[in-house]
């Protein structure tokens, strides 16, 4: 065998290798063409634009709740934080009193004696927010102890909420500006 005869067949293999990946490329090229000939549904997702500084909020509606749990502890899942309306009962006279005088001299107590900032706004939605619990606790210790009278029942409320305030103070303070 001469080299020349090696070197025909070196350069016959590349040629045939060639000519199988023209014939290759030219199989590609005719699916390429069909494919975009077709008519495929397009989808155009044109710019998104989120102006987050334009958001406006027309009205905040909740309750502000500030830690009135049976003896003070902390509830254990969301369910025991939701506070059902208020039952329109009407409570006695020691409820009422410690409605209109006992919870905002509770606060007004704590925020002199501990030095709090806090503005009218915020002392009001403090007390709106504790007197709406109020009937519901009420009733609570009513079915918890059937026979307490409803002095006894006052009294555990305004320990409750004496704690209630020192914990919401404690853990947020008062206004700040």
């Amino acid at each position: 065998m001469n080299n020349y005869q090696s070197w025909n067949e070196w350069i016959n293999q590349v040629m045939k290798r060639i000519q199988d990946q023209q014939q290759t490329i030219d199989q590609l090229t005719q699916q390429i063409e069909h494919l975009q000939s077709q008519d495929h549904p397009k989808t155009v997702i044109e710019k998104i634009e989120y102006h987050f500084d334009q958001l406006k909020i027309e009205t905040l509606e909740g309750t502000l709740q500030i830690g009135l749990t049976p003896n003070g502890m902390d509830a254990g899942n969301i369910e025991d934080l939701y506070t059902p309306q208020p039952s329109q009962e009407k409570h006695d006279a020691a409820l009422e009193e410690l409605t209109k005088n006992g919870v905002p001299l509770d606060i007004d107590h704590y925020a002199a004696e501990y030095g709090i900032p806090l503005s009218n706004q915020h002392r009001q939605q403090i007390i709106d927010d504790i007197n709406k619990q109020l009937p519901e606790r009420y009733a609570f210790y009513k079915k918890q102890q059937p026979n307490l009278d409803s002095a006894s029942i006052v009294e555990k409320l305004q320990q409750e909420i004496r704690r209630s305030v020192a914990q919401y103070f404690t853990q947020r303070g008062g206004d700040q500006e």
